[in-house]
């Protein structure tokens, strides 16, 4: 990795998108101390991450693309055992465990054994391992790569939910993740920053709608400035005021609205950033 200057902010989750080979795992490893770098900082919280280890990590959470799970153990058997490498005594890990299973929806598994978990809840375990010890910072390398669409759907939700208080980073090649997870997007190429750009900042929004008017009507919502017409009933608004005023607008009129995207528009350009020479 060259170049990467990186800033997590609580309650935001950013996105590293790239293609497989772009650098996103070298860079989670060296953000969660699995590689030193042989030049510049991690901090955590201030602290250093590879002059102070100890302290720095008890502030970060991971989930790498494969859930740590011991097949032959139970949810609860794993949880225990995360529980335990972060240092936290019997009683504190049985607090940690029924805490992250209320969150994580994970209450009627605890007696599952791993091994017989489908792949959408393994990666929810996988998450409440990392974030059995309460961190300010999780990372997380492509969390819905393989699901399908239902369980891609229900960890976003997830995911979403995380980013409210946390610091979230989030590896991924996926544009629907970026689309409906993160504020900020960096594109990797080749271990190189290609383009940083903050979701969030841009006056527009993807909606899809099952009975779509003519542009032009679409045109004369209040708030909207321009609607450009894009496959299978999808349409790129620019915005000339809050999100909300043009939702609360499209919602009551007959289109079948069925999704509003906030601030993102664009993104197939950030695509191109990822493979272009």
């Amino acid at each position: 990795m060259r170049g990467l200057d990186l800033e997590l902010r609580a309650g935001e989750t950013t996105a590293l998108l790239g293609v497989n080979g772009a650098g996103k795992s070298t860079t989670l490893a060296l953000l969660c101390g699995a590689l030193r770098p042989t030049r510049g900082q991690v901090r955590v919280l201030g602290m250093d991450l590879y002059r102070q280890p100890r302290q720095a990590k008890r502030h970060l959470g991971l989930l790498p693309e494969r859930p740590p799970l011991y097949p032959e153990l139970t949810v609860d058997e794993n949880l225990d055992f995360a529980a335990r490498l972060r240092g936290l005594d019997r009683r504190q890990a049985q607090q940690a465990r029924r805490r992250v299973k209320q969150e994580l929806d994970l209450t009627g598994f605890s007696r599952r054994l791993a091994g017989r978990l489908s792949r959408g809840m393994a990666q929810r375990v996988g998450i409440a391992q990392a974030l059995i010890h309460q961190p300010e910072v999780v990372i997380l390398d492509e969390p819905t790569a393989s699901l399908d669409p239902v369980q891609a759907k229900s960890l976003r939700g997830l995911v979403a939910a995380l980013g409210e208080k946390r610091a979230v980073l989030l590896a991924t090649h996926l544009l629907a993740d970026v689309e409906q997870l993160c504020h900020q997007v960096i594109v990797l190429r080749d271990g190189q920053v290609a383009a940083r750009e903050r979701l969030f900042d841009q006056p527009g929004a993807r909606v899809h709608l099952l009975r779509p008017p003519p542009a032009e009507k679409l045109q004369a919502v209040p708030g909207v400035a321009e609607a450009h017409p894009q496959p299978n009933g999808w349409f790129q608004l620019i915005l000339t005021a809050p999100p909300e005023s043009a939702l609360r607008e499209l919602a009551q009129a007959d289109w079948g609205l069925t999704d509003f995207i906030r601030g993102r528009h664009d993104l197939e350009r950030l695509t191109n950033l990822m493979v272009d020479a």
